[in-house]
């Protein structure tokens, strides 16, 4: 079974190869959703929708793992320390440590690259439904 490092390291090496914008969101949500999305639309690999976990709770849909994914990622160094004030937190590896990642996972960049768009995308619609609306609409969920 793949550990959450892998997960990790997988989400971080898709969103830096998959667009320009090295920040990735951290609040409102918006990442939970996105994942949702890539499990429900199986984009991202069986071994990742095996390991993540929504519930709804007061404060709308969340993915369990996600803190710890978060807290991961900044403990390897793979993103900046969280500020709690701050709405994302920004990726300091390189397309090339990216790749050096997927090569260890055994996933192809292309796989990568389009988990990210994917995300990116997701990420994109949620924000700017929240920026519509103060809650972003049932489908989201």
């Amino acid at each position: 079974m793949a550990h959450l490092l892998d997960t990790t390291e997988l989400l971080i090496a898709s969103w830096i190869l998959s667009g320009e914008d090295d920040r990735i969101p951290t609040s409102q949500g918006i990442l939970d959703r996105a994942l949702k999305a890539a499990v429900q639309d199986e984009a991202c690999p069986s071994w990742v929708r095996d390991q993540l976990h929504f519930v709804d709770s007061r404060i709308g849909l969340q993915c369990v793992e996600l803190p710890a994914l978060l807290d991961w990622a900044q403990r390897a160094q793979l993103t900046s320390a969280p500020n709690p004030s701050y709405q994302s937190t920004q990726v300091r590896i390189t397309g090339k440590a990216a790749r050096r990642m997927l090569h260890d996972l055994n996933v192809t960049e292309s796989q990568a690259v389009s988990w990210g768009k994917f995300l990116r995308r997701r990420v994109n619609k949620v924000s700017g439904s929240m920026n519509s609306n103060t809650r972003p609409p049932i489908e989201e969920y």
